[in-house]
């Protein structure tokens, strides 16, 4: 274990990576101060900077805030993936990608924020995802330095194995699981992956009790969603708020190749309820950063929809002459744009490269003609991927 004198100091944000090469060159930003800690609530305000210091409360009011993340956080998506991320020991096509740079993505993670929002799942990668979260902290903290630093949000999944009578005991089950892999003594956000399967099993009342009960177990500081419609988003607002327990956030797939939640007005509707929008697959599966071409297309299964690259290569071009401007790579615009839409994206980082290269997103924000810019390009879903549409009543 870890001990206080050993913690990392807070540091301003070190200088860009070349994990994604850019053909000019680039700038470190500025975090600010250690002393300059700023606090919005639910989202980050048109006229601010977000910062490595910069918290979003979630549940409570603005002045009582029941928890602060990041503005921006981290997701664990590819650690232990093979058929998108590559992961290498598994045989995936990725011989980088393994656990000492998930070590390395853990250690820039926890030298640049002051606290680290990290996402999961108990499924990404059977479990393995959590159990890489669980080994990392065990190296660096003891359980209050973990509590301090880190902000776990992951997640239970209403597999269609799971038979309607196992309900509510596999949810309970479900919650502490996630903590015995991931060695937190407590879940900051514990969230619902996705809804009922066709509405009908289980129904969705069965699966927020199951929710409601583990928050009343104390292990839980808040619930939050992922993947619901605006009328599933309001039936459980309102269960919530009978049972009181805090609603505090809803995940949804936010990018320049997926603008629907913003221009839907999905995520004002969300935060006029008290809820916080987290992105998750901000950078489009790597699709956003520069990296990729028709002619050098991403490896894996990263194209869950038809989007071709003659619209995703003039999104890239835009980020690029940005970023060139600002001596940002493209994949950081692309990051700050969301940011820029009152969204909390968690880009998933390999190594430590990717992570330090994620954080040179804050420290600045897009002027409103570039943010228009690229409102103008980006591309609402072709296929949502799901039978039902997600953001429609």
């Amino acid at each position: 274990m870890a001990d206080s004198s050993r913690l990392p100091p807070q540091q301003t944000i070190a200088t860009a990576s070349d994990t994604y090469a850019a053909g000019y060159t680039l700038a470190a930003s500025t975090s600010g101060k250690d002393d300059q800690t700023q606090h919005f609530h639910l989202y980050l305000p048109a006229d601010a900077t977000p910062t490595a210091n910069t918290m979003i409360g979630l549940g409570g009011t603005p002045d009582a805030p029941m928890l602060k993340v990041p503005v921006m956080g981290f997701g664990a998506w590819a650690w232990g993936d093979v058929n998108i991320y590559g992961w290498g020991p598994a045989g995936g096509y990725d011989k980088k990608l393994d656990d000492h740079s998930v070590t390395s993505a853990f250690d820039e993670m926890l030298k640049i924020f002051s606290k680290v929002l990290i996402d999961s799942a108990e499924y990404y990668s059977e479990g393995y995802a959590e159990k890489c979260i669980g080994f990392n902290l065990d190296k660096r903290f003891t359980d209050a330095e973990r509590a301090h630093r880190i902000v776990l949000a992951t997640k239970f999944s209403p597999t269609i194995w799971r038979h309607p009578f196992l309900y509510p005991d596999c949810v309970l089950k479900s919650m502490m699981a996630s903590l015995e892999r991931t060695l937190m003594p407590t879940i900051s956000i514990y969230q619902l992956e996705a809804g009922s399967h066709f509405g009908l099993w289980p129904r969705l009342a069965t699966l927020a009790d199951g929710l409601a009960r583990c928050y009343e177990t104390g292990k839980v500081k808040t619930i939050g969603t992922c993947n619901l419609n605006l009328s599933q988003i309001r039936y459980l607002h309102d269960y919530f708020k009978k049972r009181n327990v805090p609603y505090v956030s809803n995940q949804v797939e936010l990018s320049l190749l997926r603008t629907d939640p913003w221009k839907s007005g999905f995520i004002e509707e969300c935060r006029q309820l008290g809820i916080a929008t987290i992105a998750y697959s901000p950078l489009g599966l790597g699709r956003l950063t520069g990296k990729y071409s028709a002619e050098n297309p991403p490896k894996g299964n990263r194209y869950r929809e038809d989007i071709s690259w003659l619209k995703i290569q003039p999104i890239v071009n835009e980020l690029t002459r940005i970023g060139e401007a600002r001596q940002k790579t493209p994949g950081v615009v692309a990051l700050n744009w969301v940011m820029c839409k009152g969204a909390i994206p968690i880009p998933s980082v390999k190594n430590g490269e990717q992570a330090r290269d994620c954080a040179q997103a804050v420290g600045w924000r897009l002027t409103l003609e570039e943010e228009a810019r690229l409102d103008k390009l980006g591309v609402a879903s072709i296929w949502s991927g799901y039978f039902l549409k997600r953001w429609q009543n």
